[in-house]
């Protein structure tokens, strides 16, 4: 217990484990919001080239459809998601890391009283 307060005192430990707890909320949402989106992008239809319903000399007026909206909207939520999750497991790695350096350094630390008894005597 009383090692436990002293790791929790310790300002590194309390980043790390903060960064493991933000980095694990950040993975588990994306993963769930990246199957959604992939499946959203699955039921709209794909875009439709202009050389198959125009004639190529036709020039078009710059206009979208729905579809389309929804789909590039759709296609920007998936890459933000992308981007989510790496950065939860950046956090959650850097976490770790910060969390295992702080318990390792609470547990090799020499008491204050050996290290001034050791230099009086």
């Amino acid at each position: 217990m009383r090692t436990l307060s002293a790791l929790f005192r310790n300002i590194l430990f309390v980043i790390g484990v903060t960064l493991v707890a933000l980095g694990l909320g950040n993975t588990l949402v994306a993963h769930f919001k990246v199957r959604e989106y992939q499946s959203a992008l699955a039921r709209t239809p794909p875009p439709v080239a202009a050389e198959q319903t125009f004639e190529k000399s036709t020039k078009l007026h710059h206009f979208s459809s729905e579809a389309w909206s929804r789909r590039s909207l759709s296609q920007a939520k998936l890459d933000f998601y992308h981007v989510l999750h790496t950065v939860g497991w950046f956090m959650l790695c850097s976490g770790a890391l910060c969390a295992i350096i702080a318990a390792r350094r609470q547990r090799y630390r020499q008491p204050r009283w050996v290290s001034s008894s050791a230099e009086h005597g």
